[in-house]
Parts: C-alpha cells; sequence; structure tokens
C-alpha cells in the first residue's frame, strides 16, 4: 500500500473509533507519540492506547488539512478538537512527523503550536 494510502486508511479507522484498524497502520515496534504525550510503543500498546480513548475519550474529531508524502516521510498538518460544554469545541492545529518503515508506520510524532 502507499504511505499516502496508508495515512488515509489511518485517518478513516480513527475516524470510524477502530482502535485495531487504525493500529495495523503501525509496524509491530512503531512509536507513536501524541504532541505532549509520552511515547507508545508497540503496534499492542498502540492499539490498547487508542482502545481506551475511544472507549473513556471525549467526543473529538481530527480534520486533516494536508499530507505531504516524500519517499518514506511525510508530515500531516491537521486540527484536532474536543467537543466542551454545550456545542462548544476546543481546537488546536498541529502537524505530525511520519516515518514509514516496511510499508507501515514506524514513526508518528506529533507537535502543536
Amino acid at each position: 500500500m502507499a504511505s499516502r494510502d496508508l495515512l488515509e486508511t489511518l485517518f478513516e479507522a480513527w475516524n470510524a473509533h477502530d482502535a485495531l484498524r487504525a493500529a495495523a497502520c503501525f509496524g509491530t515496534e512503531a512509536i507513536y507519540r501524541e504532541a505532549g504525550g509520552r511515547e507508545v510503543v508497540g503496534r499492542t500498546a498502540i492499539v490498547e492506547h487508542f482502545a481506551a480513548f475511544f472507549r473513556s475519550g471525549p467526543p473529538w474529531r481530527f480534520d486533516v488539512d494536508e499530507v505531504l508524502v516524500e519517499g518514506e516521510r511525510a508530515a500531516v498538518v491537521f486540527r484536532f478538537a474536543i467537543k466542551g460544554d454545550a456545542a462548544n469545541w476546543s481546537e488546536r492545529a498541529g502537524c505530525a512527523v511520519v516515518h514509514f518503515e516496511g510499508g507501515l508506520i514506524g514513526l508518528w510524532h506529533e507537535y502543536h503550536g
């Protein structure tokens, strides 16, 4: 699967709250790190991380603004929003640096402004 297609699969899985499908986009020893968060290492830990958030996290959305792919690296420009009181959403912009290894994501590291 091409890198861009793999990222689209990941975004679709996130939006469907499908932790197994999302984690399948990552290599067995991959590293996933949200901005300001701890490193989650390995596909098993990544699926557990996603499942916990999907199960008990607040309503959220992940909007992709741009994806730049160059060889085995990509940058994903996004907006992440969490629903607060009433209908108010708290949104922050971010960017993820992505490294691919063996056709899967080996590193996902987020930054935000």
